[in-house]
């Protein structure tokens, strides 16, 4: 049994909130699926806010996700109306799944920052697979062969205008073109483009794309990989503590990338005094062994090897100081 302080102290409360009101924004539908979209610059979408409450709803700011831009008209709601916002999502160079969030700040104390969405899922107009082509390790020699197939996704015809590579010692050429002939709906034309090698490759990482230049816009496609040298030296760098006021020795190994034998003609140290001696392991295989002094290295010092490799004569192996 409630007391007859507690009742009334429970009665003013009730008639308080009776009287004193609040903004309620409220939307019917705050989450905007846009489906599967093809080759679309933009997507709009105006979501209708409701004030719910018995006081005006005064929106002080709209936050957008990257991407999205939002506008409200009018800022301030009054009880019992709606206020349209227009959200404008640029896709383009947008793929994949996305989930765009909008808040809307408002003087509502149960929602101060109100969440709208608009989610679905972006296609390229031309799909591409694989997405990356990745090459692993390769010699400068190497003989690469990749195909790439590019399909289009649009019930509209679109032209593949050219194709190019940005990697040294690289060409791209379509190999075959696959035309239905009729556009219906769930029809495609596609294209099998080949990358190879066409001379030799720069020993380092490969990094570049493979480009397809489409009526309806240019697709890259990335290219990796690691060209390793023919004779590889291990390590590729010498390193020598400048604090020594000893000789130091340091052991150098060279061999053959491919299995193909060479022969070392000279190894001379050049901007540094030392001595080194050369000693062959294996027809693949040989060993430097050099000592030096580390007062007497000086900038861009090297290990000089001449080697009888044709795609390799000079292999130089920088020492450095530190």
């Amino acid at each position: 049994m409630i007391s007859g302080s507690r009742f009334l102290c429970f009665l003013c409360l009730s008639v308080a909130n009776q009287v004193i009101g609040s903004p309620r924004i409220e939307c019917d539908a705050p989450k905007f699926d846009f489906g599967t979209v093809i080759g679309l610059d933009e997507i709009v979408y105006e979501f209708t806010l409701w004030n719910r409450g018995d006081e005006p709803i005064k929106i002080s700011s709209i936050k957008n996700c990257c991407g999205t831009q939002s506008t409200i008209t009018p800022m301030e709601i009054l009880p019992g109306s709606t206020a349209v916002c227009k959200s404008v999502f640029a896709t383009r160079n947008r793929y994949g799944q996305q989930d765009k969030q909008i808040l809307i700040a408002s003087n509502d104390p149960r929602h101060p920052y109100f969440e709208l969405k608009m989610t679905g899922t972006l296609l390229r107009p031309v799909e591409v697979s694989p997405r990356l082509v990745r090459l692993g390790d390769l010699l400068p020699a190497s003989v690469i062969s990749e195909t790439v197939t590019a399909t289009n996704l649009l019930e509209t015809a679109v032209g593949l205008e050219s194709v190019s590579t940005t990697i040294k010692g690289m060409k791209a050429e379509v190999v075959e073109i696959r035309d239905p002939g009729s556009r219906l709906q769930d029809d495609t034309r596609s294209w099998t483009i080949l990358l190879r090698s066409s001379g030799a490759l720069p020993v380092g990482k490969l990094s570049g794309q493979l480009q397809l230049n489409f009526s309806s816009g240019m697709v890259n496609v990335p290219v990796i990989g690691t060209v390793r040298p023919v004779i590889q030296a291990v390590p590729d760098r010498i390193q020598l503590s400048a604090n020594s006021i000893n000789a130091i020795e340091r052991l150098v190994m060279l061999r053959s990338g491919d299995g193909r034998p060479f022969e070392i003609l000279s190894a001379t140290l050049e901007n540094a005094d030392g001595s080194v001696k050369i000693k062959k392991l294996t027809k693949g295989k040989w060993q430097c062994l050099i000592a030096i002094m580390p007062d007497a290295v000086k900038p861009n010092a090297v290990l000089r090897v001449e080697t009888s490799g044709s795609a390799q004569l000079v292999i130089a192996i920088p020492l450095i100081k530190e």
